[in-house]
């Protein structure tokens, strides 16, 4: 399956895998030079942004955290980073109040949206152990309360299949971007979250093209791809890039 995938990757100018021409390498080379403010939607406790720490970036970060007690580690975590800035609110298309379903994996897999029997079967625990009421907010209002100012952003959205949610809510955000990360799934692991193809074609309809995919979340019982990690570049700088 993966070759296949490969095979028709390639003939849209994509990349998958691990080579000198990575996701994490074109990360780190944009935050080395490009990039003013990681917007990190779907933190957790502060993975993400510990491992942009770990690679050299000292620019801003503004993480997204809705579950209680993952926001509280999130803001251990970044303590004493004044660069660092952490909302206890999930991102979403607008401010409203919402149930999420919090998982029995230490929140990994949580979401606001129920997750399927192929997600269940592939992870075992990482099905609903409760739920919490959250806060959302769109990444447009969020970054509005901040100081306005020329910026350059990397959004990344890891939200357990409410990435078309959080894309909705930032539409003025994205005009900033130099480049979006997305968790991207081929199959249903939740119910009613856009898959890889229709992900794809939305970001193009924002102007952005995909230059990397590589894979995140394999079924161990099948070897059955279901997730890669995707990253989106504007369509104008690709395509200067490539004149």
């Amino acid at each position: 399956m993966i070759a296949r995938l490969q095979s028709g990757l390639h003939r849209i100018g994509l990349h998958l895998g691990r080579h000198r021409y990575t996701l994490e390498g074109a990360r780190d080379a944009m935050l080395r030079s490009e990039v003013e403010l990681v917007v990190d939607v779907g933190a957790h406790e502060g993975e993400y942004g510990s491992s942009l720490r770990a690679a050299g970036y000292r620019g801003e970060i503004l993480s997204f955290e809705p579950i209680a007690e993952h926001f509280e580690r999130l803001q251990a975590t970044a303590a004493g980073d004044s660069g660092w800035h952490c909302l206890h609110r999930a991102g979403g298309a607008r401010a409203e109040t919402a149930t999420i379903n919090v998982s029995a994996n230490d929140g990994h897999s949580s979401s606001l949206l129920e997750m399927t029997p192929t997600h269940e079967q592939a992870a075992p625990g990482s099905q609903r152990a409760r739920t919490q009421q959250i806060e959302i907010v769109s990444v447009d209002e969020a970054l509005s309360e901040r100081p306005k100012q020329a910026r350059q952003i990397y959004l990344k959205a890891d939200t357990q299949g409410f990435e078309h949610e959080v894309l909705a809510g930032a539409t003025e955000t994205l005009k900033e971007c130099r480049a979006v990360e997305l968790e991207l799934s081929l199959t249903p692991i939740y119910e009613g979250q856009l898959l890889l193809g229709e992900m794809i074609e939305l970001m193009r309809g924002k102007g952005f093209r995909p230059t990397h995919l590589e894979p995140e979340f394999v079924d161990p019982h099948s070897g059955e791809l279901l997730c890669v990690n995707g990253l989106f570049q504007p369509a104008a700088r690709i395509g200067a890039a490539n004149a």
